[in-house]
């Protein structure tokens, strides 16, 4: 265990925003989260679970809370068949490494994923998900330490109550401490990708079959193509999510604007496009001094790396009028943001 007093949170956060913590605490192996609880009672300071920081951003100022990182990296293949194999993956395992892995393996399942920042323990908290793949569509368990009872406890995916960007986890913050995620990844071929974006792509290089391989690459290359490098230009993703609306209220904007896209969820609610929406709303590539949204894609904000949370959060508020002033949509906040 390693404890950091007035721990940098700048420097926590792809955004590269953020003040100062009153402790950080570095978790190595499991036995180490019953003293987190120690400390808790004693310092009586809020617990805030944080990983790579991909995807949250902290306010300014000082911070009395008590951060805690799993810093375990591990994965590990428990059980295999003819169908497919499961592992148990340390939540302090990089994501992408995971990907890495499993497609060096032959393992589908994750392939889609590729490229996404941040750590393993994360991935379920916010069911990360891209060109219709979910992390959560190949969790089967996730191994947690209650902060409150003490305990270690098993949750199984239907416990986790995913949905887009969401879960059991994230509607209960920092009471779980996820320490293991476990995955059932499959050795069957995947189906040549279905999204708009992938498929013109193999359609492109007249590729009907691609590999395990290729369709990582695809992604990569794509990613790259449509998002900022936070090692260039500090962000933390799509800051908004993509907004979930009724389909009555989708065909109303559909009639309107023909153009818009548009894409069938759950229960006969319907998918907008946050960046159409934010790009059409006169957002897109706009600088706000401090801030400025991407030029490649409206639903990311970048800083300049001096920007302060006060001017994060102002120009949040103009693009979420703006949108909903333009479109009747109120567009929700994809990040963490810790204040």
């Amino acid at each position: 265990m390693k404890i950091t007093e007035n721990a940098n949170l700048k420097e926590m956060s792809f955004m590269k925003i953020g003040g100062t913590g009153k402790f950080l605490i570095e978790i190595e192996n499991e036995k180490e989260l019953h003293k987190i609880s120690e400390i808790h009672k004693i310092e009586k300071l809020p617990i805030i679970i944080v990983g790579e920081g991909s995807n949250t951003i902290f306010g300014d100022g000082e911070q009395q809370k008590i951060f805690v990182k799993i810093k375990i990296d591990e994965i590990l293949k428990v059980y295999q068949d003819n169908y497919g194999v499961n592992l148990n993956v340390s939540s302090g395992t990089n994501w992408d490494k995971l990907v890495e892995w499993s497609v060096k393996q032959n393992l589908s399942g994750l392939e889609l994923l590729s490229a996404i920042p941040g750590s393993v323990g994360a991935s379920p908290i916010q069911n990360i998900g891209a060109y219709g793949q979910e992390v959560s569509n190949v969790i089967t368990h996730i191994k947690a330490f209650d902060i409150v009872d003490e305990e270690f406890y098993e949750i199984t995916n239907s416990e986790c109550d995913f949905g887009y960007r969401d879960s059991f986890f994230k509607k209960n913050p920092n009471r779980y401490i996820i320490t293991n995620v476990s995955f059932r990844l499959s050795k069957t071929k995947p189906e040549t990708p279905k999204y708009k974006d992938l498929a013109l792509y193999f359609l492109s290089k007249k590729n009907k079959n691609p590999t395990l391989r290729e369709i990582r690459k695809a992604v990569i290359d794509i990613r790259n193509q449509k998002l900022a490098n936070p090692k260039t230009d500090p962000n933390c993703g799509s800051f908004f999510k993509n907004p979930i609306v009724k389909k009555d209220v989708a065909q109303k904007l559909i009639n309107k604007f023909s153009d818009m896209p548009h894409f069938p969820a759950e229960n006969d609610f319907v998918k907008l496009s946050g960046g159409w929406l934010i790009e059409k709303s006169g957002f897109k590539g706009k600088n706000f001094g401090t801030i400025r949204v991407s030029d490649k894609n409206a639903l990311v904000l970048i800083s300049n790396g001096n920007a302060k949370f006060k001017e994060l959060i102002e120009v949040k508020e103009k693009i979420i009028l703006g949108v909903e002033k333009n479109f009747g949509v109120i567009l929700e906040v994809e990040p963490n943001l810790i204040i």
